[in-house]
């Protein structure tokens, strides 16, 4: 009897949001179990090929620059359309195109070809993604609404990264991608079904949550620079503990042992794990906090799990329990920085720029691979180990969260 009873309070919580954002919900379930396995594996795919970590990093500074194109591009396009339909279906079929580009990539040329396709339907995507959740959260608080897709995106990150590595090893060592055309396909077909409803709701959604949401509000808000900076931050922090931290651990540190990539695998999918059973109650914790709390307390982990790293380049055998206590603090910042940043952005921003604004918020992810990975990349073939980035990373978040701490408190 317990089984149906968990399993029927799971559907009444379920139920309890609108069909809306459920719809929405599903939506970036899927893409981010298909982009899951791409953003936290391609790195070591490609590293086993024989691609050097400066061209892995490139790859990824490529993929932003294209990405910044695409962004702004949709952002304007969702000012002035407000419709999410049809960037979604564009940024899968782009998905699609790079995930074939890099099953058949050999080299370096082929895996820039891929990873520019991957930049465009990444900074398609994800400012209409983000610009859905508020009009689709009627009567949810918009913090708890981004806290549930973010929750959804926590656990299909972590499916295609554990998936994905199961797959890479014992089926096909691109499973990733062929997971990611998959996923793509199956978007494509939510969005097509439910085409006509969504276009009317966004119509009747905006007039509505537009009301409330500070309609005189005409200039940014004043605060506006230091946030940017601190979610800029957080994001380069967040890009190299995807495409860098990887790498670290596969080449060793000053005294650390280098790790097998099976090892490395695993323990990038605890730390997804964790991120998966945090996001929905540190999420929800954190609406019910000042609307700045949860940059600050990720600012705050950040900075520690960073220098937990930096130490642990310089141990062998204590170095494994800094590197888990610093995956445990990177979880918190992650789940803590991920549902406040978009809400935080679309409420700073004037009325007629929220499309921008959202557009912004991606770009600042996409600023995180532009000089993230390629100078950690660079960095990781001259010195063979990161501490010194890890040091930086440290020191800055430690910075800006003292300046927000004492400016905007």
């Amino acid at each position: 009897m317990t089984i149906p009873n968990n399993f029927q309070i799971s559907k009444n919580w379920w139920i309890q949001f609108p069909y809306s954002l459920r719809l929405i919900t599903k939506i970036r379930f899927y893409a981010s179990f298909g982009a899951g396995g791409v953003i936290y594996l391609t790195s070591l795919i490609f590293n086993n090929i024989g691609l050097s970590a400066t061209d892995i990093g490139l790859g990824f500074t490529i993929s932003a620059i294209i990405g910044t194109l695409t962004r702004f591009l949709t952002g304007n396009y969702l000012n002035k359309t407000g419709e999410i339909q049809f960037p979604l279906i564009t940024s899968s079929i782009l998905s699609i195109a790079a995930s074939i580009f890099l099953i058949f990539t050999r080299d370096t040329f082929l895996y820039m070809i891929g990873q520019s396709f991957v930049g465009a339907a990444a900074g398609i995507y994800w400012p209409a993604a983000e610009f859905g959740v508020p009009f689709f959260c009627h009567r949810i608080e918009t913090r708890k609404a981004y806290a549930l897709v973010r929750s959804s995106e926590a656990l299909g990150i972590f499916l295609g990264v554990f998936l994905g590595g199961l797959m890479n090893n014992y089926v096909f060592p691109k499973s990733i991608f062929v997971n990611d055309i998959f996923c793509m396909f199956i978007i494509i077909f939510l969005i097509s079904k439910n085409y006509s409803y969504i276009k009317s709701k966004l119509e009747n959604f905006q007039k509505k949550i537009l009301n409330p949401i500070e309609q005189k509000q005409s200039k940014w808000n004043k605060n506006s620079l230091i946030i940017i900076l601190s979610i800029l931050l957080i994001t380069t922090s967040l890009a190299l503990i995807q495409v860098t931290l990887p790498l670290d651990l596969v080449k060793g540190g000053v005294y650390r042992n280098s790790l097998s990539k099976e090892i490395t695998s695993l323990i990038i999918s605890i730390q997804l794990i964790l991120l998966l059973f945090l996001q929905w109650p540190i999420g929800s914790w954190v609406s019910k906090k000042g609307r700045l709390f949860g940059l600050k307390f990720s600012l705050i982990n950040f900075s520690f799990a960073s220098f937990l790293l930096f130490i642990s380049s310089y141990l062998t055998i204590p170095a494994f329990y800094l590197i888990s206590f610093a995956l445990i603090l990177i979880s918190l910042a992650t789940a803590s920085f991920l549902p406040t940043s978009t809400d935080v952005v679309f409420r700073i921003a004037p009325l007629n720029k929220k499309g921008f604004a959202l557009a912004l918020l991606s770009q600042c992810f996409a600023m995180g691979y532009f000089v993230g990975p390629f100078i950690s990349g660079l960095i990781l073939d001259f010195l063979g180990y990161a501490s010194t980035i890890w040091l930086s990373i440290s020191s800055c978040c430690l910075i800006l969260y003292i300046i927000i701490f004492r400016k905007i408190f």
